[in-house]
């Protein structure tokens, strides 16, 4: 078996074939219960509810529609509704690489005359004919109460699908009314007014599936095959429980055979892995041999030269300590420091950059909580200061790390829930500076004076008071600077609420846009000169991307222009319905 290197052991029980835990279902059933809005008297989530139950009902008639059933509105749509065009004419259009972009906005396209609904989604439903994986989702997030039989939502309209000529998606905004017949009837779509429509084709899908074909037998391993709503009970709880997935991966050339491994970092209990990338494309795990298949709950991780010997080691968070792992060029590690820290709280990821400019990496760790996920409450809520310092270790060579947070003006603003760090040269001096992410509520900016920083993120406008998951650094916008990308969490159900004049009725119109802040999505931040950016998130169009965590800028196409990635998601279980 594995070992485990700091504190207690977390050994995985029954690997081969546990036992099903006691079903949760009663307990489940009952938290989905609270969450229920006919159980509340907020009428605009009541009004919701209903119209997110309709749209799933429509989603299934029109998929069927596209593949030759005739489609029947009348359960959806008011009798003698007349529709705008959903599927906007004209615009903008232009291709990228293999995709074909057509936009068209609030104005810019060619006029239509209304139709009937039958006439209007079989016209915005014409690019998906016959496509068997046809699927929609509907955001609703704004909902209008105006009387007790009339409603208006602000609906984020999403098709996907792969006709025979390739793939197609659609995104839309929709301005959508509603009607009811009597106070207690199901509410109807009366008219649709399109905001702004994108239409993507493509010959075929830009990235195709190869996890089966890189893990071969891998993929059918206990550790990747089972999910963490499985592990959850089975082993033992030394660090976070397990089905959160707070865990990341480092890529590099390990054993100096040119091609990048994979190091992936386990929760407690489970060894982790190190896939070894062979000439054939495929993989296998080598990190028993490798001396990495720790047991511990191992968080962010890096693969660098921190020793300047030309091969990559590692660092591993590893709750409160971080490990240095030495490369001896051949992929095989041993242990060169153990980096504790002063506090119990767990570090969550890491960032390296020469900040002195004296010829090494140094090391910038977060941590998010003081004592674990879920038990350590923000305070307050859109702007908290409760949590523990990240620190900054500064590389001395053979005398190891130096905790220099304090020294070099790192303790100020150092009280936040940090979830990530990344550094750049935004300004242009010649030393790196340094931005930190921080989940419920305002970000950090410190800027690089020669070795001593200072948090200027409020006079540059990169605050971005929200639920900070990741940063990026890149050139947006080709002026050749660094611009910002911030990764928040997207809420619908956060704008819905916070939008409503019910909502702390009692703050400040500041405070209440703080709120509604947290909930809007993903950030980008131009950077205009002389220590300020400029926030284009809205025209950039980035805003939702999900429950995003560590969104990147990376060159997908090779055209020079960075592309941004939006990795997305949290806990799915059993339940599916969210999907």
């Amino acid at each position: 078996m594995a070992p485990a290197l700091i504190g207690c052991v977390a050994g995985l029980v029954a690997l081969a074939a546990p036992q099903d835990p006691p079903s949760r279902a009663a307990e489940i059933d009952a938290l989905v219960a609270k969450g229920a809005p006919s159980g509340d008297d907020w009428a605009s989530e009541v009004a919701w509810e209903e119209t997110n139950k309709r749209w799933k009902d429509f989603s299934a008639a029109l998929v069927k529609s596209a593949n030759g059933a005739q489609l029947d509105p009348s359960a959806f749509v008011a009798a003698q509704a007349q529709f705008a065009p959903l599927r906007k004419r004209g615009g903008e259009s232009r291709k990228v690489g293999s995709v074909t972009l057509r936009r068209a906005g609030a104005s810019g396209f060619e006029d239509e005359a209304r139709a009937s609904a039958s006439i209007a989604f079989a016209r915005l439903l014409e690019p998906f004919a016959g496509a068997s994986d046809l699927r929609f989702e509907f955001k609703t997030v704004g909902v209008e109460l105006r009387s007790e039989t009339e409603f208006a939502t602000r609906v984020l309209y999403h098709a996907f699908g792969s006709p025979a000529s390739g793939r197609v998606q659609q995104n839309a905004v929709w301005s959508v009314e509603w009607v009811r017949a009597t106070p207690e009837a199901p509410p109807l779509i009366r008219a649709i007014e399109v905001a702004g429509f994108e239409e993507l084709s493509a010959p075929g899908p830009l990235l195709r599936e190869v996890t089966g074909a890189v893990l071969g037998e891998l993929a059918q391993s206990p550790a990747l095959a089972l999910g963490s709503e499985h592990w959850f009970g089975r082993s033992d709880a030394c660090g976070e429980w397990n089905f959160l997935g707070h865990n990341g991966i480092a890529i590099a050339d390990v054993d100096a055979d040119g091609r990048e491994d994979v190091f992936v970092a386990m929760p407690g209990g489970l060894p982790n892995l190190l896939l070894l990338h062979a000439a054939d494309g495929t993989v296998r795990d080598g990190a028993e041999q490798a001396g990495l298949a720790w047991l511990d709950d191992t968080k962010g991780a890096l693969l660098i030269d921190y020793d300047n010997d030309g091969d990559n080691d590692l660092f591993a968070a590893v709750g409160a300590t971080i490990v240095v792992a030495l490369n001896d060029g051949a992929g095989r590690f041993s242990i060169k420091h153990t980096l504790r820290a002063g506090t119990a709280a767990a570090f969550y990821s890491l960032a390296a950059a020469d900040f002195d400019l004296d010829g090494d990496l140094d090391l910038y760790a977060t941590r998010y909580v003081t004592t674990r996920y879920g038990a350590n409450y923000p305070l307050p809520y859109h702007d908290a200061r409760n949590g523990p310092p990240n620190h900054l270790l500064r590389n001395d060579g053979e005398k190891g790390f130096a905790d220099v947070t304090r020294d070099v003006g790192l303790d100020v603003n150092n009280d936040r829930f940090s979830t990530a760090a990344s550094w750049g040269d935004y300004d242009g001096d010649g030393d790196p500076d340094l931005y930190v992410s921080n989940d419920f509520g305002r970000n950090n900016l410190y800027r690089n004076d020669g070795g001593r920083f200072v948090d200027i993120a409020a006079e540059g406008g990169v605050e971005d008071q929200a639920a900070g998951m990741g940063v990026s650094w890149g050139d947006s916008d080709g002026d050749g600077d660094l611009d910002l990308l911030v990764s928040n969490m997207f809420s619908s159900a956060g704008q819905r609420i916070t939008a409503q004049a019910r909502f702390r009725a009692g703050d400040s119109s500041d405070l209440r846009a703080e709120f509604r802040h947290h909930a809007l999505g993903n950030s980008l931040f131009v950077n205009a000169g002389a220590g300020a950016f400029r926030d284009s998130s809205d025209a950039a169009g980035i805003r939702m991307g999900r429950w995003a965590w560590g969104s990147k800028f990376c060159d997908l196409d090779g055209d020079g222009l960075p592309e941004i990635v939006v990795p997305n998601g949290f806990m799915t279980n059993e339940q599916k319905d969210d999907l």
